[in-house]
This record gives C-alpha cells, structure tokens and sequence, in this order.
C-alpha cells in the first residue's frame, strides 16, 4: 500500500500543469532527436540539459526522462523509414522494418513498434515501481564472469543472424571483433590498431552504423534505382493502430522481449543493443518460419522495439536503487540527479521521496504522451517520405553526414562513415550479413574487459568460471544456441531418408 501511496503523491506533483507541459515538451523533443541518426540518448540529454537550469529539482527531472524516453521511441522512425537507425539500440529494427517500409507495409510498422515501444517500456516501468529494489540487488551480483558469459551467449546468436550462410555470419562476426579490439585496452592500459590519433580512443559505434546501414542503402539504391511501394490512400490513422487480433498475435513476442530487455538492462554496461538483439535472433529461433526474419518479418520489429524500450526504462532501475547508471543516458541523468543536490541510490527515496515519485510517475505520463503523438504522426512522417521519394537518397544522405558530424563535431566521423559506407555497400553486393558484425563490435569491448577482470579476481584460474552458477548457466545456453540449427538440420535429413 506504501506503494501505491507514494505513486499517488508522484502523481499529483507530476500532473500539474507546469510538469505536464515539460513532459509533454520533452517528449516532443527527444522524439525529433532520437529520429536523427547519431543523436543517441546520451547526446540528446547532454544537449537538453542546459535548459533546466534555474527549473525546480522535480521539473527539471521530469522533462530529462521525457526526453531520454523520447528518445528511444525516435530511434525506430529512420531505421524503419529510410534503413539508418535513429542510434545503436534500433539497429534490430532495420532488419525488418525496412524491407516491411519497401513492401508498402511501413506505417503497419510503424504502428506495431510504436505499441511494441509503448508495451515494452511501460512494463519495464511498473517493474521499476514494484521491484525496483530487489532486482538492482540481483544485479549487483552479477561481476565480470557472469558479464563475459552474457558477452558469449550473445555472440552465440550469430547463427541466427548469419543469414544464408553460416560461415560469411562467423566470417563478418570475426571481423567486428577485429574493429572492437581497435583503441584502448582496459586491462594492460594500452593503445591498440590506433594507426590515427582520432582512433586512440576506438571506432565510434554510431559512425560505423550509419554507414553500414544509410550510406550503403544509399549506394544500392542508386544503383538498382529502388522505388518504395506506397498507396498513399489507405494512410487511414485507424489501418496503422494494430487490431485486437495482432495484439494477441505478437503478445508472446512482446513478453519474450520485456523479459531480456529488462534482464539486460538491469546490468551495468550490458547496454540496450545487446537486448534488441538477443530478443530479435530469440524471436527467430522460435518462429515456425524463421526463414521470414530480415525479409519483412513484423515479430523482427516487436521484438527489437519493445526490448530496446524495455532496456531503457530497466536502466534506470539500478540507478534510482543504488545511484549506479546502467547505460550512457542514465549516467547523464545521475549527473542531473547531483547537479540538483540530490543523492541517487536508496536515500534518493528515503531524502527526497517526492522528488523520486514524481520522476517513476513521469514515465508513466511520457509513455503515454509518447505513444499518442508518435501514432498520430504517422501519417505526417509518411507522406513526407512519399512526397521525397525522388529525393530520399539525398535526404538520407543529409541525415547521414549531420548525424555523423555531430558525435564529436570532427570531420574524422565523417571518414569513418564514409569507409564503412562503402564496405557496407561491398557486403550487400556479396551477400555478407551486417548483423554479425556490428553485434560483434559492440560485445568484444565488454566481453575483453570482463575476462580480463575476471582472470585478474582469479590470478589467472580459468577454472574460475565453474564456480559461478549464473555464468554457467549463460555458457550451456549459448551451447544449446549453437548446437540447435545442426541437431534441426540432422533431424531434417533423417526425416527425408526415412520417409517412405
């Protein structure tokens, strides 16, 4: 009852009219930069951030997680739209969104991941309000063994995401190793593959994506002349809210998905494109059409939409319970929470409960805010992709090099995309998975740094590793992972052979 009590008085401070306009404000706000490739979470608070300044604690507050719940609903527009993830947690949806978009199914797309957002967030949410505390305990309990066993389970769904060919997904998966071993090397402190002085701190992530994905969409659009299917007739709002029928439909994809999004995102630098990944190839593996996934499968985006929104809300979980961030967003908002003379952690509600409440009560506000505007726009955001149709490879391309330039505001970004444009563009004329490699790059830094904390607690004792119940549990998953395909494939040929 103590709960529902405090949520009550959160809510009354939250839906005043000053409050519910900055949240409303908010989300508006992180909504339009979370849609622009390269503005992440992290770079969109950091650019907000001066404008609470002189705000009350409280309001200040709620409109930052406004604009970082915003912000991860913005990260699906371009990645289903024009195939550039908004950033680094939406890379899943261009898996299908895309081809859907292509198909003249993209503001079915659009309103499934809105609701998949919506669902996934606001889950992870209530499971902020009631458990918070007792979850961010369970985290704590994960160290680097358990972190690297994760890091493996991971990079043991790139059979799934190989595509047709198993070994160009391991081929691709090793190269993305080789890029994520670039720049610093925690352990021994030392600088690696650095050959120019802007690499001294590693590839940036979002400039390898952008152009992975926009600038090589770009090339092969100009040279295959691709036209995007649309009847701009049928852009009814009511045809793009999902019906009861696909609620129930893609419900189990949607618990599924909560459940790893709010795992990964409860622990500490897992981060929220480890969740949208692990629930895209979960997904896959138990469709009874796997073969569908990365040519327009709708579960592809349910799954990656409502994980990535699920992550993000989970973040904030050992956050407000412990005062430790969970991903770059949150560790902006632990920035906000000191800068305002408040102390995150348990005596963030025992100090400051009102404002504590009034934050929990905000999420529920924005994703609420969020889920209405973003349906209603979509009817606007598809005729404005219509109607540029003859210029959308020089709209992509704006967005691209914008959203390239503004990571760090340097021209090397900008190289850098350009170079992985280009090869992005090498690999889809070859049939060579992006998938792989950019789930490798992001895991092979997290999976280093955790074993070589790990043999460090160890002095050096692999056997370590059998010791850690949650870390074995981990390994024999990502076993099972990879012996699947092959036992479905020997099952396969047996039930060919021995059929009559």
């Amino acid at each position: 009852m103590d709960i529902l009590a405090n949520l009550a008085t959160g809510f009354g401070f939250a839906l005043s009219p000053e409050n519910l306009f900055f949240a409303l404000l908010g989300a508006f706000l992180g909504t339009l930069l979370g849609a622009m490739p390269g503005i992440g979470p992290s770079t969109a608070l950091a650019l907000l951030l001066p404008v609470t300044f002189g705000m009350e604690p409280s309001t200040a507050l709620v409109m930052l997680v406004a604009v970082y719940s915003g912000v991860m609903f913005g990260g699906r527009i371009p990645a289903i739209l024009i195939n550039t993830p908004g950033d680094s947690n939406a890379v899943a949806t261009t898996f299908d969104g895309y081809p859907l978009m292509q198909q003249g199914k993209g503001a079915q797309a659009m309103g499934i991941s809105a609701v998949s957002s919506f669902i996934g967030g606001m889950l992870a949410v209530i499971v902020l309000t009631l458990a918070a505390p007792y979850i961010a305990r369970v985290a704590t309990r994960f160290g680097p063994p358990e972190i690297f066993a994760l890091v493996v389970f991971g990079l043991s769904t790139v059979v799934g995401l190989a595509g047709r060919s198993v070994w160009k997904g391991l081929a691709m998966a090793f190269l993305g190793g080789l890029l994520g071993m670039v720049g610093p090397e925690i352990a021994a402190g030392q600088i690696r593959f650095a050959v120019f002085r802007e690499l001294r701190g590693g590839l940036n992530f979002v400039a390898v994506v952008i152009g992975l994905f926009g600038i090589a969409e770009v090339l092969v659009r100009l040279e295959n002349s691709i036209k995007i299917k649309h009847h701009s007739s049928t852009l009814r709002l009511l045809d793009m809210i999902p019906s009861l029928a696909d609620m129930r439909r893609y419900s189990g994809a949607m618990l599924r998905a909560f459940g790893i999004g709010t795992l990964v995102g409860v622990l500490p630098g897992a981060g929220g494109t480890l969740g949208s990944f692990l629930a895209y190839t979960a997904e896959r593996s138990v469709s009874r059409e796997p073969e569908r996934f990365g040519k327009g499968a709708m579960e592809g985006v349910v799954a990656s939409e409502t994980s990535d929104n699920a992550s993000a809300n989970a973040s904030l979980i050992p956050l407000m319970s412990l005062g430790i961030p969970g991903s770059g967003g949150t560790a902006i908002l632990l920035g906000a929470l000191i800068m305002y003379g408040l102390q995150p952690g348990p005596l963030l509600f025992m100090r400051s409960p009102d404002v504590a409440w009034t934050v929990i009560a905000s999420l529920y506000i924005s994703m609420t805010l969020l889920l209405i505007t973003n349906i209603i726009a979509i009817p606007l955001l598809m005729r404005l992709v219509y109607a540029s149709d003859g210029v959308l490879n020089g709209v992509i391309i704006a967005f691209c090099f914008v959203g390239a330039y503004t990571l760090n505001f340097q021209t090397f970004e900008i190289w850098q995309m350009i170079v992985f444009g280009v090869l992005g563009y090498a690999m889809r004329k070859f049939g060579f998975p992006a998938a792989p490699l950019i789930l490798a790059l992001v895991l092979a830094p997290i999976g280093e740094n955790a074993i070589g904390r790990s043999l460090m607690l160890s002095q050096g004792n692999i056997g370590f590793f059998l010791q850690r119940p949650v870390a074995m549990a981990f390994f024999l998953l990502a076993a099972l992972v990879i012996v699947t395909p092959a036992i479905r494939a020997l099952w396969r040929a047996y039930k060919r052979v021995t059929a009559p």
